[in-house]
């Protein structure tokens, strides 16, 4: 799961260290991530935030099989 997150999210380059927000970012994180991986399609996770982040129906397509 470490080697994903590094890899999808670049999550070793963040720089969120006050409180706890990094805490929380890495929550939010690793329920994308299992999001991400429910979607049955032939694309790689980092091809699928892209397609979330360029499509409102993909994204809400994601949500609705997680």
């Amino acid at each position: 799961m470490h080697w994903q997150l590094d890899v999808s999210f670049q999550e070793d380059r963040q720089r969120v260290r006050e409180g706890n927000a990094a805490d929380n970012f890495a929550t939010i994180r690793k329920l994308s991530l299992q999001a991400l991986n429910q979607v049955q399609d032939k694309e790689s996770i980092k091809n699928r935030r892209k397609m979330a982040g360029w499509s409102d129906q993909y994204l809400a397509n994601i949500f609705a099989q997680f």
